[in-house]
């Protein structure tokens, strides 16, 4: 031990095992050297490669077992004509008995049992063979054949080397078929969400088309009616006509909410007292109609962001609050404020507010509050505004109490300019 000394000093990085245990090194030089290799074929290849280099070896192949679980099957091989080896049933010679048992073993071509195989190895100017299972977390992958002209003297110690080896080799191939189905999931969930994207806008699309015809068509029919029209067919004229607004209205928040999550962003340097005389233009009538203070910051310097996407996020707040904010709400406040890491925007109403459990509820998709019947909508104006929040890096939340109105909050990541995100 060196515990003598005040302390221990060991270099580990380069490679520095190789002056102290040359057969760890070799395991470390293994490990570091998988861990860099992608794909299943070049995992494959690969290992015989490394193997054949580190105990100088003439030849070397690796067998898999098949989907049954019942043949080896030749998936990578080098310095050996294979013509003859593509395959091999578990029960079958010396990688069978290997495979079966899980052990590791090394006889001379002329003493393999296997008559046939041991004229064609020799021909192929092989005289020692070793044959090392593949296991990984206690799974049999496979087997290692490997093949050398002389005759090897093995040591408990190279045996040892060998198995270990054979183990990282093993758990690169695990990893490397992991890896792969993750990938396949992955194709196959792009395609899903291309297709599910793809319904999106074709349903929204087909649907907002009737849904203005069928608006327009009523309220054609209410003017051409006139007065020989009875009270119930005006009222169901109406209902038709309120409908198919309904229908309008949810196609266009749909296609709304997809380009909120799925469309590339584009920030640029946003003027926000401009943004926010846009938002303010867009609800002017509705606001002096009602008697309503409208409160919004001055003089903010130009802030990174998807000018588009915030005036759609800021534009759904100020209309939420006026929504729902009840026969009482007397003030819209727009707020702003710059943290280290972001820009935070909220929009402050003194209305109805809400109930502490409905907090996380209004952000999801198609999610409203309970103090919402009655009143027409959606349910995707605020999931916009999450979805906006989120690609900019940021988040939504609100504050709220009953009776004493609410804060809605997002934030938007200081760094866009930089990250210039897709």
């Amino acid at each position: 031990m060196l515990f003598r000394e005040k302390y221990v000093t060991v270099p580990v990085a380069g490679g520095k095992l190789s002056g102290h245990s040359p057969e760890l090194h070799h395991i470390l030089e293994m490990s570091n050297y998988l861990a860099t290799v992608k794909g299943l074929q070049n995992v494959l290849d690969s290992g015989v490669s490394k193997m054949m280099q580190q105990f100088h070896l003439e030849a070397g192949r690796i067998y898999l077992l098949d989907e049954s679980g019942e043949r080896l099957v030749l998936r990578a091989a080098k310095g050996i004509e294979t013509h003859g080896l593509e395959s091999m049933g578990m029960g079958e010679g010396f990688s069978g008995k290997a495979a079966r048992a899980g052990c590791f073993l090394a006889q001379r071509v002329t003493d393999l049992e296997d008559r046939e195989r041991s004229e064609m190895l020799s021909d192929l100017g092989l005289q020692s063979v070793i044959c090392l299972p593949l296991i990984a977390m206690d799974q049999m992958l496979g087997v290692m054949n490997l093949g050398a002209s002389r005759i090897i003297e093995l040591s408990m110690a190279t045996i040892d080397l060998m198995v270990v080896l054979g183990n990282l080799i093993a758990v690169g191939i695990l990893n490397a078929r992991q890896a792969e189905a993750l990938e396949e999931k992955a194709r196959a969930l792009e395609v899903q969400k291309e297709s599910i994207q793809f319904f999106a806008y074709t349903a929204s699309h087909d649907l907002k088309s009737p849904a203005t015809a069928i608006h327009g068509l009523a309220r054609m029919l209410l003017r051409l009616g006139g007065e020989a029209m009875s009270y119930k067919t005006k009222e169901i004229c109406q209902q038709i006509s309120k409908a198919a607004s309904i229908i309008e209205e949810l196609a266009g928040e749909l296609n709304a909410y997809i380009k909120a999550k799925e469309s590339p962003l584009d920030p640029e340097p946003v003027d926000l007292d401009g943004v926010l005389e846009a938002v303010r233009g867009n609800v002017a009538d509705e606001v002096e109609r009602r008697g309503i203070a409208w409160r919004q910051p001055h003089g903010v310097g130009p802030i990174h962001a998807d000018r588009l996407a915030l005036i759609r996020a800021l534009q759904n707040l100020v209309d939420n609050a006026l929504k729902y904010g009840g026969k009482g709400l007397s003030l819209v406040e727009v707020g702003y404020e710059l943290t280290p890491s972001h820009h935070v925007f909220s929009v402050r109403d003194d209305g109805v507010g809400l109930a502490e459990d409905q907090a996380d509820k209004v952000f999801s998709l198609f999610g409203r509050a309970d103090s919402s019947r009655g009143i027409p909508g959606t349910g995707l104006g605020l999931a916009i505004v999450s979805e906006i929040a989120h690609r900019h890096g940021g988040r939504a939340w609100l504050e709220s109490q009953p009776g004493k109105g609410c804060i809605f909050y997002f934030s938007m990541n200081r760094d866009l300019a930089q990250e210039k995100p897709a």
